[in-house]
């Protein structure tokens, strides 16, 4: 026969009981299995999916403090083995290795050799329960590593708080901080940490922000036995210390941030030091740790005041303050339950967010559906919140108004079937052209045909709008380019821009924008003053008679105070001159005196005066005095007697002068001319003042130079005049001033003196080019300067003759550019340029202005074709004014109409570079000189170089172009050698040694010194090697013996006992025939201890007997009167059954006993239910009873017992505060995440919108015995706290995707004498729902963190949990 050959799919079978737990302390694992066999998988069927093994924590209470480490004992089971591994001892001895073993290989049982580094794998895997390394909970199932909690249980999130204790809240210590920065050579205590002490932190600072700073930290024990960095001697790197059980970590003293940290508890006092050496710099420790708080009782109480909870609503809400539990003695927040009993306060709450409504807001209301008649329209409605400050609506979420009824989203409307409604005429022209505009059209009610309109028939909430916005696009405008600079470099000039009419991208004819409002293109602009010629008054005429020459002060002066500039300033071809001829008076002429004639030496006028250079002014400003040589001389240049030149008057030898004025004068506005046509005089004030500008009397400046106050000025020519009177013009003297009788021949009536010409200097030429003139004054004078008329006229000097400036400047211009544009209209420019035929340069105002042609002009105006095209606009200024730079310019692709449109239009046509290079002058740039010597020759000096501004190949006089930031530094420290210090360390006498032997200490004073012999600070002495002030001495061995003292008495005085004494390692001194007794450690003394115990016999004892009694038994029945007994033994001293008690003190081994449920009800019979009882005793208040459950006298609440159907309820012992349930209300912003580990935080970045949040809390819960549940959803003695009710024993959130649940339920049965059923399961609904469930081991409870995104956990059973009696 053939075979089946169906394939058949495997099945679980049942699950084998749990077996034997792992350990027998500190957390095992015992473990149940299944098999895929019922059916077993054939004919190529699946195999079953699914675990094949679940494990359960057991025996997970601490194990004692002496037991070994448990990966420790799994080691030390090998000792003695050596697998015959070349150079293991035959003794070899285990320990387990953690350091180094990938986290992979954590559950395989490493060992390495005791005293070696070398390490084995002993075993695939180490025992169910050891944990997996020293520093995690976690513990080792089937070689892997799970989750457990410090409580040893698998899959618990228990953790030690800050004061070590596994699932506490951080109430049973306190933290002790503190700082410590003194220092001194050698080890310093900082802080004495004691036993017990947890999270200690302690952190040295570095003074420099450098690992080595000269202050490290060091830890010994209370022995002075050092743990860490002793006897000078420390570890630069990541070190581990072991203190009993605890791990201290250090980080080593390569750090800048030297820090030793432990979070065991440790169970023996320790000493942090800091060991300061070298410079001796303050150490900066700073430490914390936390303390055991005493064991007196604390006080917890509630703190109705905490931090204020959000709003209830978004307007018109109330918010809540958070009811804290706090620790009384310090205030300190703690766990809500550590207040369990105590009355909680009542809740703090105020209105919230009152200046605001919510309510339903219609929008918008649609057109009705027929334009006459019954029709109906849409309504737009939204929940909104409503502002009372500003009227203004902010649409919000419906779930707000959910309270209020929403109005319907239609309602009815009546089309005016009156064909006669509102008609319109056609929109008028638009207000403007550009910019934003309106246009209006006329609403007439009624046929426009009709006459009359009457406005009343109309509906006016179906008008129309009546005026539109139009023409919103912006209108051309004018746009300008850069100011030039100005054309004149002092005085006043012009400055010239560009102007342009521009619609977006576009240029365009100027036409299209308002003539009225476009800027100008030139402004006057104000330079500096020009500087001019100033002269002052001539000076005196060198020689007394004939021909000499005179001179007079020219200088070249800016500004109205006249400042005098360097003569290069001023225009050098219109200096006025500064000397010129002069003759006072013909001298006497000689005639030759025949020989031998002899001339009398009294003749008159042989002699004159001589004189010699002034002496320089007595005064630096303002008047003084200067003094020169004046002496009568013969006509042979002999001295002679001054009364021989009696008939001239005297020069003078004395006279006043200034040097420079004390102040300056100043000059104010020409008035306008005194007359409106011809010749007239314009006046201006002059007024003296000194360097403030404030205006001091005249004799401080110099009246020689004051400026003039008036000139003639000129203007158009007058009309003809009628009289024929005629007045003579004055001369160019200022008048008629000889007033000397003259002869006919135009002599004088004295002394016969020839007149003659005197001319002036030459003006300044009419014209600054081309052919102009110049003017001079020539006059007719005597000897003594007086004008006169009878000079022969044909020897009168020219008063005008032509002068030439060179060619007059001439507008030239260069050929013009290209096209900015190929078509369209684009703009050419061209050079245009005032300047000689030489090419000498003139801005532009030195020709005429109005003349100058074009430098820009529209070209290539035609039309474009149809063809988009790629346009250019002008290149930019160089971005750089010196040095290389870049030119841009903008290139768009436009239609034939000058429109842009996209670059892509434009592809296949070469695209016009927008970027070029350009050069600017080159750029300012520092210069520095070698640095010079310094200036001291030990110690710290200055040394110096010279740093100038080098611009081009010049340098810069002044250091304003180069930029100040990048200024080479012109000086800076320097240290030839050291000085030699006046300061040394002084060392005193070494002090006793601290020990006899076995190496102790000593110390000395150190001192630093100044030359005096004086004390000083030792930051004097730091850059001397500072000696020792500590050192080891009596280093040779101790030597110690035992020493004993008498047996003491028998401690028995029959039967056996022992004799004791006291045994002690004491040091014997050198050089000393006794000893002492010290404390010292039993390990220095050598050998074995003497016995301290010696066993003594004495006579045997007497025997004695006694009755010994055991515990009662249970009462034979379970209801009403019984019997119960246990056992009475007669025993000896030793133990052993004997019959020599005495009969009549006997106890009794047996006693009545009866259930004290019976006697409650006098009956065997108890209630099954609250009916029961009603029908039993009548109507009762409502209150606990004894029932018969499953043959069990319970206690259950009987709830409405004054109606017709009671109700069972059951009160839960332990309170609302293990018993509630919970939907969390906050969301995450960012749901992917799970921050902070999943731990719950009120700063979460969240927002508190899950509709669905609350939190319920029952004290008793409804229970149907006839079925055993309880029944969930029931909320007689349930109190919700906050948002919606949530059944019992159900949780759950919207918070995250990320299985980081966080709604919580808690259901805790004990004392109730019931417990949850084994099979009772919880199922997650929802997405991303995840469930953590913990149930004890004997069902009374029960912890569940339950969500998603959105989800929640409920009882598998529905709305009920099956219990069962415990």
């Amino acid at each position: 026969a053939e075979h089946d050959a169906t394939p058949v799919d495997g099945a679980w079978g049942g699950w084998s009981p749990f077996g034997s737990c792992s350990r027998t302390c500190g957390g095992g694992i015992k473990i149940a299995v299944r098999e895929c066999n019922q059916p077993v998988p054939k004919n190529g069927g699946k195999y079953c999916v699914g675990r094949r093994m679940k494990f359960r924590s057991c025996n997970s209470e601490p194990c004692s403090k002496q037991k070994k480490d448990f990966r420790e004992e799994q080691c030390a089971a090998f000792d003695g083995r050596h697998f015959n591994i070349n150079g293991l001892p035959p003794n070899v001895r285990w320990v387990p290795k953690y350091s180094g073993i990938q986290m992979k290989d954590r559950c395989k049982l490493f060992c390495r050799v005791a005293g070696s580094t070398a390490y084995y794998q002993l075993r695939d895997r180490v025992i169910d329960g050891t944990p997996c390394g020293p520093d995690t909970n976690d513990i080792c199932v089937q070689g892997l590593c799970r989750q457990a909690g410090c409580d040893h249980v698998l899959n618990s999130k228990a953790r030690r708080d800050k004061c070590g204790v596994c699932g506490g809240d951080n109430s049973s210590c306190k933290t002790v901080a503190g700082t410590f920065n003194m220092v001194r050579y050698g080890y310093n205590e900082v802080v004495r940490i004691p036993s017990g002490a947890t999270n200690i932190d302690v952190r040295q600072h570095s003074y420099s922000g450098k690992p080595e700073d000269d202050n490290y930290l060091a830890v010994s024990n209370s022995r002075g036995d050092f743990l860490l960095n002793g006897e000078f001697v420390v570890s630069m790197f990541k070190r581990e210390i072991k203190v009993g059980n605890a791990i201290i970590e250090y980080s080593g003293s390569d750090h800048v941030i030297e820090r030793i940290n432990c979070t065991d508890r440790i169970e023996e006092e320790i000493i942090v030091q800091v060991l300061s050496v070298g410079n001796l710099y303050n150490p900066d420790v700073r430490y914390s740790y936390n303390i055991p708080i005493e064991d007196k009782p604390q006080q917890f109480v509630w703190d109705a005041y905490g931090p204020w909870q959000d709003c209830s609503r978004p307007c018109q809400g109330e918010r809540k303050r958070k009811i804290l539990c706090s620790r009384e003695s310090d205030r300190v927040v703690v766990s809500d339950q550590r207040c369990h009993g105590v009355a909680r306060p009542a809740m703090v709450t105020e209105p919230c967010n009152t200046e605001c409504e919510i309510r339903w807001h219609v929008a918008r209301k649609s057109e009705c559906t027929v334009p006459c008649g019954v029709g109906y329209r849409t309504l737009e409605i939204y929940c909104a919140k409503l502002s009372r400050a500003d009227g203004k609506t902010q649409k919000v979420d419906e779930r707000y108004c959910s309270s209020q009824r929403k109005p319907d989203d239609k309602e009815s409307c009546h089309g005016d079937c009156n064909p006669g409604g509102w008609e319109y005429s056609s929109w008028s022209e638009c207000s403007k052209s550009c910019g934003g505009g309106s246009r209006r059209r006329a609403a007439v009610c009624g046929k426009s045909s009709e006459a009359g309109s009457d406005e009343s028939k109309c509906s006016q909430r179906d008008k129309l709008t009546t005026v539109q916005n139009c023409n919103d696009f912006l209108c051309p405008a004018w746009k300008t380019g850069d100011w030039s600079e100005c054309l004149v470099t002092c005085g006043k000039g012009y400055k010239h821009r560009q102007t342009w009419c521009q619609f977006a991208e576009d240029r365009l004819d100027d036409r299209f924008c308002d003539s009225m409002s476009k800027p100008e293109s030139v402004q006057t602009c104000q330079q500096q003053d020009c500087a001019s010629w100033q002269v002052g008054p001539w000076g005196q005429c060198t020689t007394s008679c004939g021909p000499g020459y005179q001179m007079r002060a020219v200088k070249c002066v800016v500004g109205s105070y006249g400042s005098v500039m360097d003569d290069t300033e001023c225009n050098a071809a219109t200096r006025p001159t500064d000397t010129q001829d002069c003759e006072m008076t013909q001298c006497p002429i000689s005639h030759p005196v025949p020989p031998g004639t002899k001339v009398p030496s009294h003749l008159p006028h042989k002699t004159q005066w001589r004189f010699g250079s002034w002496t320089q002014c007595s005064a630096t400003c303002g008047k003084g005095t200067r003094m020169r040589y004046v002496s009568c001389r013969d006509n042979q240049g002999g001295v002679a007697e001054d009364s021989a030149c009696s008939h001239l008057a005297k020069p003078p030898a004395r006279e006043v002068c200034s040097v420079v004025a004390c102040g300056q004068w100043k000059v104010l506005e020409w008035t306008s001319c005194s007359v409106s046509c011809g010749q007239g005089k314009t006046t201006r004030q002059v007024v003296c003042v000194n360097f403030s500008d404030q205006i001091v009397d005249v004799v401080e400046c110099d009246a020689d130079d004051r400026p003039a106050t008036e000139q003639e000025c000129a203007m158009s020519q007058c009309p003809a005049a009628r009289s024929s009177d005629s007045r003579p013009l004055p001369s160019p003297s200022g008048g008629p001033r000889n007033n000397l009788p003259t002869t006919a021949d135009g002599r004088g009536g004295g002394r016969a003196q020839a007149h003659q010409w005197r001319t002036g200097p030459w003006g300044a030429c009419s014209s600054t080019c081309a052919g102009g003139f110049q003017r001079r004054v020539v006059v007719c004078q005597d000897e003594n300067g007086y004008a006169v008329n009878n000079c022969e006229e044909h020897s009168k000097p020219i008063e005008q003759r032509s002068c030439e400036s060179g060619p007059c400047p001439q507008w030239v211009y260069g050929n013009w550019g290209e096209c900015t544009k190929p078509c369209g209209g684009g703009i050419k420019t061209r050079l245009v340029a005032c300047q000689r035929p030489n090419g000498e340069r003139f801005n532009d105002l030195s020709c005429e202005i109005l003349d100058k042609p074009p430098d820009r002009e529209q070209c290539n105006t035609q039309s474009c074709p149809s063809n988009p095209h790629w346009s250019t606009d002008p290149w930019s200024s160089c971005s750089s004014a010196c040095g290389k730079g870049s030119k841009n310019r903008k290139v768009s692709c436009v239609t034939r109409s000058g429109r842009p449109v996209p670059e892509d239009n434009c592809k296949h046509l070469t695209q016009p570079s927008k970027e070029r290079s350009c050069r600017g002058r080159r750029c300012p740039k520092w210069k520095a000189e070698s640095w010079g010597e310094c200036s001291a020759s030990c110690g710290n000096g200055i040394q110096e170089r010279e740093v100038f501004c080098e611009v081009g190949n010049r340098r810069s006089p002044e250091e304003t172009e180069c930029p100040p930031s990048s200024r080479p530094a012109s000086s800076q420290t320097c240290r030839v050698t050291d000085c030699p210090s006046p300061y040394r360390w002084s060392k005193g006498e070494w002090q006793s040694c601290s020990k006899s032997c076995g190496s102790g200490h000593r110390r000395r004073a150190v001192l630093c010194m100044d030359q005096t012999g004086e004390e000083v600070h030792e930051m004097f002495c730091v850059d001397q090697r500072r000696p020792d002030d500590s050192e080891s001495c009596n280093t040779h061995v101790c030597e110690f013996i035992w020493i004993t003292g008498d047996w003491t008495e028998c401690s028995a005085s029959c039967g056996q006992g022992y004799h004791r004494r006291l045994v002690s390692c004491s040091e014997v001194h050198a050089g000393s025939d006794n000893y002492e007794y010290g404390h010292q450690s039993l390990s220095n003394c050598p050998g074995t201890p003497p016995e301290s115990y010696m066993p003594c016999s004495q006579s045997p004892c007497p025997l004695t007997h006694e009755w010994r009694v055991g515990v009662w038994g249970p009462c034979s029945v379970s209801c009403g009167g019984g019997v119960m007994e246990r056992t009475v033994q007669c025993v000896s001293t030793e133990g052993q059954g004997s019959d020599s008690c005495p009969s009549d003190t006997k106890p009794e081994a047996s006693k009545v006993c009866s259930s004290p449920a019976c006697e409650l009800h006098n009956s065997c019979h108890l209630p099954t239910s609250c009916s029961d009882v009603q029908s039993l005793s009548g109507v009762q208040p409502d209150g606990e009873q004894f029932l018969n459950v499953q043959g069990k006298a319970l206690k259950v609440y009987c709830a409405g017992m004054q109606t017709d159907r009671p109700q069972e309820y059951l009160t839960l012992t332990t309170g609302e505060g293990e018993n509630y349930s919970e939907v969390f209300g906050f969301r995450l912003i960012d749901p992917t995440q799970c921050p902070a580990n999943g731990t719950r935080r009120e700063d979460c970045e969240c927002r508190r919108d899950y509709t669905a949040a609350g939190l319920s809390t029952f004290t008793r819960v409804r229970l149907d015995l006839s079925k055993m549940h309880i029944i969930t959803i029931d909320w007689q003695f349930a109190f919700t706290r906050d948002g919606h009710r949530v059944p019992f024993a159900t949780a759950g959130d919207c918070y995250s995707a990320a299985r980081c649940p966080q709604g919580r339920f808690s259901i805790n049965l004990s004392g109730t004498g019931f417990q949850l059923a084994e099979e009772t399961k919880w199922i997650s609904q929802g997405n991303y729902a995840v469930a953590d469930i913990h149930k004890s081991q004997d069902g009374s409870r029960v912890t569940g963190m339950c969500g998603g995104y959105c989800g929640k956990c409920t009882p598998s059973s529905g709305s009920y949990l099956l219990i069962t009696v415990a």
